[in-house]
């Protein structure tokens, strides 16, 4: 939800989720980040960070079209996200809380920053000329609404719990990240949606959702992850702060921990994370 010329990429109600919140003032909960570049973790609240200014704002808008339109389709989804994820972490199984979940999956794809880039690049391999300005910027509710109405909804879905005594998800600036499977070919896509549950999608033989317990070590493996596909920075629990600063990358946790075992506390063998169960 914006405030003014501060155009959040990162949901702040999201990002709260992810830090200590005074009732339910997610917006202003408190967390801790650290950059990319950087070896420091630092203190902030939800609100502040992941914004840039009139980041979405179109320069020159048709007659009648509110130059805010691009923002003003995220201000609606964003409230909404509190009692989803929740819903989530509870282990529904609704509908209507799943095709919640595919809208903002959905739009966490197009808000980045870097959306543009991306998009460029797919145009470039199709052959067509590059976009920029406000076309870019409609294009973002576009691949949105084409994502959602194709693409999302035939994927198959996991929603991964962090049990008690593993590690809390972390979340990065892009919001997602692809990620493989242990000594498997293929790829998912990764949104972290709270401290304790996050969500994988892939191509699987066909579509649906469940829920599965992780192991501790895959919740270190895909923090990991996060933490060496982010753009330019990772959110964290304040409890969480020794091992975001101490953050390895991908490699470097998998070198370290035992994937081999399976990804499931729940599921007794080597069943990983896009295994049919």
């Amino acid at each position: 939800m914006s405030s003014g010329d501060r155009q959040h990429y990162l949901p702040a109600t999201l990002l709260g989720g992810f830090g200590v919140a005074r009732s339910d003032r997610l917006r202003e909960a408190e967390l801790r980040w650290r950059r990319r570049n950087s070896k420091t973790v630092l203190a902030t609240k939800a609100d502040a960070i992941g914004w840039r200014s009139r980041m979405y704002r179109l320069t020159n808008p048709a007659p009648g079209v509110d130059p805010d339109v691009v923002d003003a389709v995220w201000d609606i989804i964003e409230p909404r996200l509190p009692k989803v994820v929740g819903e989530l972490e509870a282990g529904s199984t609704d509908p209507v809380i799943q095709q919640a979940f595919l809208v903002y999956a959905a739009m966490v794809g197009v808000r980045h920053p870097d959306f543009g880039g991306a998009l460029n690049r797919w145009f470039a391999e199709a052959g067509w000329p590059a976009t920029s300005g406000d076309a870019l910027q409609m294009a973002r509710l576009e691949v949105m609404s084409n994502g959602l109405q194709t693409l999302l909804p035939s994927m198959r879905w996991r929603f991964l719990h962090s049990p008690p005594d593993a590690p809390r998800f972390t979340i990065s600036d892009r919001g997602w990240t692809y990620i493989g499977q242990h000594d498997r070919q293929g790829r998912g896509l990764y949104i972290p949606l709270n401290t304790r549950v996050a969500a994988v999608g892939w191509e699987g033989p066909a579509g649906g959702f469940d829920h599965r317990v992780l192991r501790p070590n895959y919740v270190r493996w895909l923090n990991a992850a996060t933490w060496t596909d982010a753009p330019e920075f990772v959110v964290a629990h304040p409890h969480s702060e020794a091992e975001l600063e101490a953050q390895r990358t991908a490699r470097e946790v998998s070198e370290r921990v035992t994937l081999a075992n399976g990804a499931f506390r729940d599921i007794p063998g080597r069943r990983y994370l896009f295994d049919e169960i």
